[in-house]
């Protein structure tokens, strides 16, 4: 949610049930000012909060030039000091999807986790299943891997919002005016606010007035389970646009239609629903 929209797009979320108080807002929006500022980053925003027991992460990121591969993340205990988040580790994805403790709300603190065991099969056919690797996993990159996972899985921009100009960097688009009535009730014209997992020619055929420079992002009605994996909703007598992450719980999108006014934000405790498909 971009800081400069920050207190419409909060306002239009209130249906979320969660929200800053209006100490945290006045902390975030000030602060996060500064730090862009420090960093040169060419638009700032507010990512959400992920629940601790002893204190609250409160995320936020930007970017320099392109807004997918160059985003910088930061989490601040108090709303006031911001530290840069460490790039996430594949060896510690895997630990951070199977640990099902809450964050603590210390960045130092350690976690040992127990991985799935490796199968093999031997010359003869037999399997064989080696011991579970125990993994001690510092918090910090736990919450690194998941708000990363949970930025490429679940969060969504509207079709024609990001646009890839001819140096290949991707931008916020100047002229994007908002989707219109029929455009907002599909999910097909939101993507997902992430570099393209999806075969460039796959996401041409969808289409057919296929733009380049708009619809070389995935789209949510392809994320598995399909159908049920985000959840859409008109609010305002169909003048708002909300979308709920059903695999990241606490993930919602807004879009007021016919205007450029969008955004994300998360409010949760970082674990990813894993029981989705036995809820359907």
């Amino acid at each position: 949610m971009n800081i400069e929209s920050l207190r419409d797009g909060l306002n239009s979320l209130m249906y979320v049930g969660q929200t800053l108080t209006p100490e945290e807002f006045l902390l975030i929006q000030n602060s996060l000012i500064i730090l862009q500022s420090d960093n040169k980053l060419k638009e700032m925003f507010f990512w959400g909060r992920i629940q601790g027991i002893e204190r609250d992460y409160f995320i936020a990121f930007g970017y320099t030039k392109d807004c997918l591969r160059e985003r910088k993340f930061f989490y601040s205990l108090d709303c006031l000091q911001w530290f840069i988040m460490p790039i996430p580790d594949d060896n510690f994805i895997q630990a951070s999807l199977l640990c099902r403790l809450k964050f603590q709300g210390d960045p130092t603190h350690y976690t040992c986790v127990e991985l799935d065991p490796k199968f093999t099969i031997d010359e003869n056919l037999i399997i064989m299943a080696t011991e579970p690797e125990v993994k001690r996993l510092k918090e910090e990159d736990r919450l690194s891997c998941a708000v990363n996972m949970i930025t490429d899985e679940s969060a969504v921009v509207p079709k024609g919002a990001l646009y890839k100009m001819t140096d290949q960097n991707v931008i916020y688009n100047p002229m994007f005016h908002g989707l219109n009535q029929l455009e907002g009730n599909l999910k097909s014209y939101y993507q997902l606010y992430r570099v393209p997992r999806n075969k460039f020619e796959y996401n041409v055929i969808k289409r057919s007035d296929y733009n380049y420079t708009t619809d070389f992002l995935d789209t949510i009605d392809d994320e598995i389970p399909k159908e049920v994996a985000f959840q859409l909703n008109m609010e305002r007598n169909g003048r708002l646009v909300m979308i709920r992450s059903c695999v990241w719980p606490g993930m919602t999108f807004y879009h007021k239609l016919n205007t450029k006014e969008h955004g994300f934000v998360y409010f949760g405790d970082g674990k990813k629903n894993f029981d989705l498909l036995f809820m359907i």
